[in-house]
């Protein structure tokens, strides 16, 4: 998909952490030379009075205009905001009711990234941004980035780090890494962990024989196969490989402590991968310090991945290799 021109969506509320967010899709959109696009989708479903009517009948006149002119004043302060701090940025502003999270599923299909806050107000003023942006970067047709309340401190040289499982979908969450580096002229940690899978009956007497230092060095190999071409691509960016025994939720937080930006892939809709399922990058989105970009894989790695899965074979890490008995 050829995003160069496509915009930067951000989605607001009238909460601190949607105005990181939006500081943060301003600098992208900025960094990218693509316009920027304010979208502010607003709901009355907490409202008491509305609860107290007819589930799904139309708000009250006054109300509704009350809600429409909020939004309008929101999305208008917002591009003043960004127009202030990036004067060439072309800047433009949605609003709507309805949900916040499938307006901005719907805007990602036209979209280079969409960018959102990792919590915010109840419906009543906005989006609800905790449940939103989980629902984004689960379904959203473009990546999707997760800004935090209290965010890395700003050092210039904080590192992008990335998520791997040597599965063929995560190429797309390397490749996304690779380039939010070289654009911020920053290096590139990957990081990948690995778990013995678990062992029943006669298999688990053997446990004792698994050569750790053999699968160890399996899986540096395994990442250093992942990202070779990327490095060969953009050779200005600084490569380190971090390979641990452990869970990846864990790695990845640990590492976000002083990452500019947390990378990481999701097997999308439909498709196959290891451990960069839905629930990793979901409860990374929570637990990372630093905003969280999540990027389904290309329409090409997820067509494999289905043909893979379709003849029984999953994308799953090496068997452990392991020693002969004495």
């Amino acid at each position: 998909m050829d995003t160069t021109h496509r915009p930067v969506i951000v989605g607001i509320d009238l909460s601190g952490t949607s105005d990181l967010a939006l500081d943060w899709a301003a600098e992208e959109a900025s960094r990218r030379a693509t316009p920027l696009v304010v979208v502010h989708t607003y709901s009355a479903m907490g409202y008491p009075a509305v609860r107290a009517g007819v589930p799904g009948a139309p708000l009250p006149p006054d109300l509704d205009r009350v809600f429409r002119e909020t939004a309008l004043e929101a999305c208008s302060e917002a591009a003043e905001k960004v127009r202030a701090g990036h004067p060439g940025l072309a800047v433009s502003t949605v609003t709507s009711t309805g949900s916040p999270g499938e307006a901005l599923v719907d805007a990602s299909k036209e979209a280079a990234l969409v960018v959102v806050g990792a919590r915010g107000l109840g419906a009543v003023r906005g989006m609800v941004l905790g449940s939103v942006s989980t629902h984004v970067a689960a379904h959203a047709h473009c990546p999707v980035v997760v800004v935090h309340e209290a965010p890395t401190h700003s050092l210039g040289d904080a590192r992008v780090v990335v998520g791997v499982d040597g599965s063929e979908v995560s190429a797309a969450a390397i490749r996304f890494a690779f380039e939010q580096a070289d654009s911020r002229g920053v290096g590139v940690t990957v990081a990948h962990t690995w778990q013995l899978d678990s062992v029943e009956g006669a298999a688990a007497a053997m446990a004792w024989s698994v050569d750790m230092d053999e699968i160890n060095e399996e899986e540096r190999s395994l990442v250093a196969e992942a990202v070779a071409g990327f490095a060969e691509q953009y050779p200005s960016v600084d490569v380190r490989r971090v390979v641990t025994q452990g869970h990846p939720v864990h790695e990845l937080a640990r590492l976000s402590e002083n990452a500019a930006l947390l990378v990481v892939g999701t097997r999308g809709r439909g498709a196959v991968s290891g451990w960069l399922a839905g629930s990793v990058s979901q409860s990374l989105i929570r637990a990372a310090h630093c905003p969280v970009a999540v990027v389904h894989p290309d329409p090409e790695s997820a067509h494999a991945a289905a043909h893979h899965a379709g003849d029984g074979e999953g994308f799953r890490l090496p068997v452990p290799p392991v020693r002969e008995r004495l």
